[in-house]
């Protein structure tokens, strides 16, 4: 039996984007890409010593030196990869991530380096200044192959074009036309050569296998050894285990790996991050609070931003407390209970910028041309100089530097009724930005559908959080938020 039409169009389709010249295994990324990295050093070792001795002293310099060092370099940067399983494709595919990664790695290699060779008195023939060189340039040259692998992998798991790898396939037909998984492999170069349908009635626990089933088996064994196949593919719901062992016993015969795709059920759970516990692992469905490491660099993290920018914006908070006495009668400050980490609730510090300060049951958004926002009030709102003193609210513990917007109590309270995974956003600690402001949701919420968009913005920052992402949110804020059309 043939592979479907379809199926052949998409493949064939796939496969011309891409010249042959390039399309490499699939399975040979990981290898492939740590020798270049071993290649990469060592190179960079010899090039940055000879390079080095010859512009500072006009000589050759000691190529045995260079080479051990970037052997030993080479060694240990990627042996700490591969332990971190980095070198997967998907992996590869995150540029910052491995910039990132490259980068912090590869100081800890050298610090390591520089120790070893102080504290064993061994460093006479090292030349620091090559050891700099080389530390520059090798990683510059990582990063730099670090991005154009990026590129490569993502174009081409985008268009199929990896090299071909020629599989059997046999499978409920369902499995066979709607399965993503079978639709992810195929873009990872597996081309099924033959396809043979089975059904699960194709298997009784009394009868045993069907004449019908045995034939197809039968079929896929003088396919299998007439060498044109270099793996059999079984795309079976995994609920159906008689069927599969019932496969697989026949098919033992057969010298040639057998696997089990994932189905329709299982395979919207394969991004999802795992963890091992024990002797099996479980899949992570929602993420958890922040660890305490994560949280400890958090927090570091918000104590000393936060810090500097009350000291450097000490001139213009004065400034702002000024104009605020001088253009209306009130307090200059404004606090409002709000809800924070684990729904615990504290007073979140504002400029004032309006005539009236509501608390308790009657709390109404600010809307635009609000008749409540002062002259001076409607300046600060659009500048966001209202919400500086909540880094006196992030020094205090009660908030972060990025995070979900805190809402007035009684707000957070009604939508916590209407939208079922609003809660999770007190997973962490609220923000004086967020993922959510920095993509225009800020401001009035007037309906439940504007605020489900920001929760779900919220949320996808709350499972995806690093301290990049703090960082470039915190960067994005002043050239989005700040002056944007939305506060009012």
């Amino acid at each position: 039996m043939s592979i479907l039409p379809r199926e052949k169009t998409a493949v064939a389709e796939a496969i011309s984007l891409a010249p042959a010249s390039w399309r490499i295994p699939f399975w040979s990324v990981e290898p492939l890409v740590c020798a270049l990295d071993c290649f990469i050093i060592v190179g960079s070792s010899i090039l940055s010593g000879l390079a080095y001795h010859q512009w500072v002293f006009g000589g050759s310099g000691d190529l045995e030196t260079s080479l051990a060092v970037g052997l030993l370099v080479a060694v240990n940067f990627t042996t700490i990869l591969v332990s971190r399983g980095s070198y997967k494709p998907l992996n590869l595919i995150s540029l910052q991530g491995r910039i990132r990664e490259t980068v912090a790695i590869w100081l800890i290699v050298f610090s390591l380096l520089l120790a070893v060779v102080f504290s064993l008195k061994v460093g006479a023939n090292l030349s620091r200044g090559a050891t700099a060189t080389f530390m520059v340039v090798g990683m510059t040259l990582l990063i730099g192959w670090r991005a154009a692998l990026s590129s490569y992998l993502t174009k081409a798991l985008a268009r199929g074009s990896f090299a071909e790898r020629r599989v059997v396939l046999i499978g409920e037909p369902d499995e066979i036309n709607t399965s993503d998984g079978l639709h992810r492999l195929r873009r990872c170069g597996y081309q099924p050569i033959e396809s043979f349908p089975v059904l699960e009635t194709d298997v009784d626990a009394d009868n045993g296998m069907s004449i019908r089933l045995r034939s197809v088996l039968d079929q896929v064994v003088r396919t299998a050894q007439s060498g044109r196949v270099e793996e059999i593919l079984l795309a079976i719901r995994w609920d159906q285990r008689h069927l599969v062992d019932s496969i697989v016993t026949a098919l033992r015969i057969v010298p040639i790996p057998i696997r089990l795709a994932p189905d329709r059920t299982i395979a919207g759970l394969l991004h999802k991050p795992r963890t091992e516990i024990g002797s099996t692992w479980v899949v992570d469905l929602h993420r958890g609070p922040l660890t305490w490491s994560e949280c400890a660099i958090k927090r570091a993290f918000d104590i000393t931003f936060s810090s500097l920018a009350l000291v450097m914006l000490a001139p213009t908070m004065l400034i702002a407390a000024i104009v605020i006495k001088l253009d209306s009668r009130g307090p200059v400050f404004f606090s409002q209970l709000r809800n924070g980490f684990n729904t615990k609730e504290f007073w979140i510090f504002k400029f004032r910028t309006m005539t009236v300060m509501e608390q308790g049951s009657e709390v109404k958004q600010a809307a635009r041309n609000d008749k409540r926002v002062t002259r001076v009030g409607r300046w600060l709102r659009r500048t966001s100089i209202d919400e500086l003193p909540q880094f006196l609210n992030v020094l205090r513990g009660e908030m972060s530097l990025v995070g979900p917007r805190p809402h007035a109590t009684i707000h957070n309270n009604e939508y916590e009724k209407q939208i079922w995974k609003y809660a999770f956003r007190h997973h962490v600690k609220p923000g004086i930005t967020g993922w959510a402001q920095i993509h225009g949701l800020r401001g009035e919420t007037a309906t439940v559908d504007v605020m489900e968009k920001r929760v779900e913005l919220d949320l996808w920052y709350i499972n995806n959080w690093s301290l990049w992402l703090d960082i470039k949110i915190l960067m994005k804020t002043f050239t989005v938020v700040i002056g944007q059309k939305e506060a009012y």
